[in-house]
């Protein structure tokens, strides 16, 4: 079943109001500092003394729009704000064809390994809008398999190379009790994939196959075989599998995370995963991008974060999955924004 995927409408701001509201985001945007009437007064052509400005920013901060940090201080833009400005006054860059060039360049076209292109897709992101790029995988568990080979790197660790019918491949390790050669390992793909040239079969379905054996077979080999082919089933509750972060540096230079207790918090957010495999997982359920603001009313798990997200689905519509980008709620959303729909885009025509 499909998830609501929510779009927030405000009631439209009249001009003045826009104008201002516009002012103190972009302002706010340029600095990072708190933006005060007489800026506005001064660097936009509003024709309004500081005072008018001053009486308009009031009614924006009882509207929920904007903020006063601390007395005597300017205005920031609450998530409200930021929100209304996305959906209403906003004016989002267009990627250039170079622009579109370089994303493609940074892709091996003839590699068809799925986790090698969503970390790429992770860094580029990443690189792209120097904030922190997060890619979520697809669930293969029920896409038909093509082939499947079981190789011995060590003692009781295996490796799984599963080839899935539309020529993506992956690469999965697992650890088993028992030492098995690779004579024995060998013997196990080949069970597997005469079970595969016989019938289409899904990873969930094989599993069912090997079960429904093992109730007539005595062989070791088949309890094994059912061991690995769990182990090679994605789930959104390996969270180390499932989610690709890109680099970070770039968003820790952001003024926002100029002291520890900030920077803790971004660190926890996006190392625990937990709360970003959720926000993806809902956008992926979706047909078109989300914005999720952190603040103390909405999205409090990432408060003080923002986290655009798209979902991107192959061309036969096997895989289905979701990027996005985290930075801080000063996020250059115009920038961001048509990146993320390009990636999207073009990350599912190519898996």
């Amino acid at each position: 079943m499909e998830e609501k995927c929510e779009k927030h409408n405000y009631n439209d701001l009249n001009e003045r109001s826009r104008e201002i509201l516009l002012g103190i985001i972009e302002g706010y945007f340029g600095t990072a500092n708190p933006v005060g009437s007489k800026f506005i007064a001064e660097n936009y052509n509003l024709n309004l003394s500081p005072a008018s400005v001053r009486n308009i920013m009031a009614s924006l901060e009882e509207e929920g729009y904007i903020y006063q940090p601390h007395f005597s201080a300017g205005r920031v833009p609450t998530a409200k704000g930021y929100r209304f400005y996305i959906e209403g006054l906003m004016k989002a860059e267009k990627i250039t064809r170079e622009q579109k060039e370089n994303i493609k360049k940074r892709f091996d076209q003839g590699n068809r390994n799925l986790g090698d292109i969503l970390n790429q897709a992770s860094i580029s992101l990443s690189d792209l809008s120097h904030y922190a790029g997060v890619v979520l995988a697809p669930d293969t568990a029920s896409i038909y398999l093509l082939h499947i080979e079981f190789i011995r790197i060590k003692p009781n660790n295996i490796l799984a190379i599963i080839v899935f019918q539309n020529g993506i491949n992956e690469n999965k390790s697992f650890y088993i009790s028992k030492d098995i050669k690779q004579n024995e390992l060998s013997r196990y793909s080949n069970k597997l994939n005469e079970i595969l040239e016989n019938k289409k079969c899904d990873l969930d379905d094989l599993k069912d196959i090997i079960v429904e054996e093992m109730r007539s077979d005595k062989e070791n080999f088949y309890s094994i075989l059912n061991n690995a082919v769990f182990c090679c089933t994605g789930t959104e509750d390996n969270y180390d599998k499932c989610l690709y972060v890109g680099p970070e540096a770039d968003l820790l230079e952001e003024p926002e995370f100029s002291d520890n207790e900030q920077i803790k918090f971004l660190i926890k957010t996006i190392s625990d995963k937990k709360t970003i495999i959720k926000l993806l997982g809902h956008t992926k359920n979706c047909k078109t991008k989300q914005i999720f603001i952190g603040s103390d009313k909405e999205w409090s798990e990432i408060s003080g974060l923002s986290l655009i997200t798209a979902p991107y689905i192959s061309e036969n519509n096997m895989l289905k999955g979701s990027i996005g980008i985290i930075g801080p709620l000063r996020m250059n959303y115009s920038h961001v924004i048509p990146l993320i729909d390009f990636m999207a885009e073009f990350l599912g025509g190519i898996i």
